[in-house]
């Protein structure tokens, strides 16, 4: 023979007692991604006379994680020996960087001509260039700054000022 034992027990309001939390807003701040390599924030929406009034200190990480995979042709501008020049490059987008090669097969069997970092990327947007940069149709220009190496030099496509180095 089985026999069952339950024990219910009743909320003190009766069964159809909802409890509200004792918590309140006393301060706040929105994350953006403009808030990368800040640790100091203002604390936003705080009542008068709350003790917590001023700013929010954090540590924080951003971390990129895009599992994103493209291959194909893009037309490049480079320097070359001063003068500007625009080559076919075979392109591979890995999560947030792009690699270039002259060839597709060139993937499989060198390293890369060159390296985007896109993740230092400063371009707000990705849009078709101004005509008055280039005329060339379906041109998008990248921005990406990073801190300056001594082999860096000013190119057509680089500028180096204090001790960064932008590249477009």
């Amino acid at each position: 023979m089985k026999t069952s034992l339950s024990l219910v027990v009743a909320s003190p309001g009766g069964p159809n007692a909802v409890r509200t939390s004792n918590f309140v807003l006393v301060g706040s701040h929105t994350l953006t991604l403009s808030s990368i390599g800040k640790n100091k924030f203002p604390l936003e929406k705080v009542p008068f006379l709350c003790p917590l009034e001023g700013h929010i200190h954090l540590k924080m990480q951003c971390e990129v994680g895009v599992k994103v995979e493209e291959r194909g042709f893009l037309t490049m501008f480079e320097d070359v020996s001063g003068f500007g020049a625009w080559h076919r490059r075979w392109c591979v987008l890995s999560g947030y960087c792009i690699s270039y090669w002259t060839y597709p097969d060139d993937e499989k069997r060198k390293n890369p001509i060159g390296r985007i970092n896109l993740a230092i990327c400063t371009s707000k947007k990705v849009e078709p260039a101004n005509r008055e940069f280039c005329a060339r149709p379906n041109t998008f220009e990248l921005i990406t700054v990073r801190p300056r190496r001594e082999e860096d030099k000013e190119t057509l496509v680089s500028q180096c000022m204090n001790a960064m180095c932008v590249t477009k």
